[in-house]
């Protein structure tokens, strides 16, 4: 018979030898061991935990071990409060005869707890092993009591290992943070829940699990604890992603569209409220025809492509491109003042002309007409977007190549 061992917090140290003497007149021979804190006591394992000594750390390890709470002022009330709580007992840490007593029975039903109720769990264990996707089930103390060898699979860990244990014992602390939440909550509030976090595979690659858990209840009413499957969502919502990313994106150019502008300066506007307003850059490429003309529409979207890269490197880091429709661009500058989204626009301006652009053999040099606009909260946007539109048709009738300003 294997000797058991008795873990037992390191302030209780002048329990020991007391207790030690007491349980030699007992049929059990026990090894004791001192922790400082309950992750260090395997689970499952008995402990002796002082109620001072119990720190915010320890309590979702409680459930998992056979936890023996030793307080200074006992009462029924503080028993049941403990009991309710996960610990196996709640003695007066003054009656050394009675923790004595407590000890035996826990360490009896230890014992007994093996053997029982065997072929239940495994018809049920065959039952769920069957189905492929991870599922597991907790009781009311967040410790795992069962779970299928698909769940075992996807973290990485034998079946021994996660039954009887913490979520804390299984897994990293940051997440077992986020389950461990959930989990309260799920409990707190009964029913059903279903939410989606991230979640370590066996081989090491974070994964995006949609949770679905309900609550169970025993035969008196209380909850019982939580059954839940775990659905492996990470590569719907990458396509997802992917598909929203191209919602907002122009593709010939890969800059952001009209969506995305709308977006962002709604954004923008929200800050400036507090903050310097953004300005806007509306653009309009010269002669754009001509090109798609005598190059054709290749020649042309060559054209865009190139523009749009002169450009992005030339953007600020509060400030962002978008191809609004055909030759058109906007650039938004977050926190940005008439006067500098002014000198900016000049900057572009002249900037653009001296990159050559070379189309079938011919080096082409092309301008821009610009409109610049503060887009102040207090005006409505689309009047705004009115009035630097007939700005840059201002700069085209002045000759293109210019630069006009929207003036309050």
């Amino acid at each position: 018979m294997t000797v058991p061992t008795i873990y037992y917090s390191s302030s209780l140290s002048s329990w020991k030898a007391s207790l030690d003497n007491l349980l030699n007149f007992s049929s059990w021979s026990t090894s004791w061991q001192a922790y400082s804190t309950l992750s260090e006591v395997p689970v499952g394992a008995v402990a002796l935990l002082l109620e001072a000594d119990l720190t915010t750390a320890d309590e979702p390890l409680i459930g998992s071990r056979r936890v023996l709470m030793l307080v200074e002022q006992w009462s029924f009330e503080t028993s049941l409060t403990w009991t309710a709580l996960g610990v196996e007992a709640c003695e007066s840490s003054r009656d050394d005869e009675r923790i004595a007593a407590s000890l035996v029975s826990i360490l009896s039903q230890r014992d007994m707890s093996r053997v029982s109720a065997q072929e239940s769990e495994h018809m049920l264990q065959t039952v769920i092993d069957a189905i492929p996707i991870p599922i597991f089930f907790k009781d009311e103390l967040h410790v795992y009591r069962g779970c299928n060898q698909a769940f075992s699979q996807h973290i990485g860990l034998p079946v021994e290992k996660i039954v009887n244990h913490s979520v804390y014992d299984v897994t990293l602390k940051h997440l077992a943070d986020i389950y461990y939440e959930a989990d309260q909550k799920l409990l707190a509030s009964g029913g059903k829940q279903v939410y989606e976090a991230k979640v370590k595979s066996s081989s090491g690659e974070e994964h995006e699990v949609e949770f679905n858990k309900a609550v169970f209840y025993k035969k008196n009413g209380a909850k019982g604890g939580q059954v839940g499957a775990m659905l492996d969502i990470t590569e719907r919502n990458q396509l997802m992603r992917k598909l929203e990313r191209a919602s907002l994106t122009d593709l010939l150019t890969g800059t952001g569209n009209r969506r995305e502008f709308d977006i962002a300066v709604k954004r923008a506007r929200q800050l400036g409220q507090t903050e310097t307003p953004p300005s806007l850059l509306i653009i309009d490429i010269d002669h754009f025809k001509k090109i798609n003309d005598e190059f054709g529409h290749d020649g042309g979207d060559q054209a865009l492509q190139f523009i749009v890269n002169t450009l992005q490197t030339l953007l600020p880091t509060h400030g962002s491109l978008y191809r609004i429709g055909g030759e058109e661009f906007y650039i938004l500058l977050e926190q940005t003042s008439l006067q500098l989204a002014h000198e900016f626009a000049e900057y572009i301006r002249a900037y653009l002309p001296t990159q050559p652009f070379i189309s079938r053999g011919v080096c082409l040099s092309l301008t821009m007409s610009i409109g610049v606009v503060e887009l102040s909260s207090e005006q409505p946007l689309d009047d705004m977007l009115k009035r630097v539109d007939q700005a840059l048709y201002q700069a085209k009738h002045l000759g293109r190549n210019q630069v006009c300003l929207v003036k309050a």
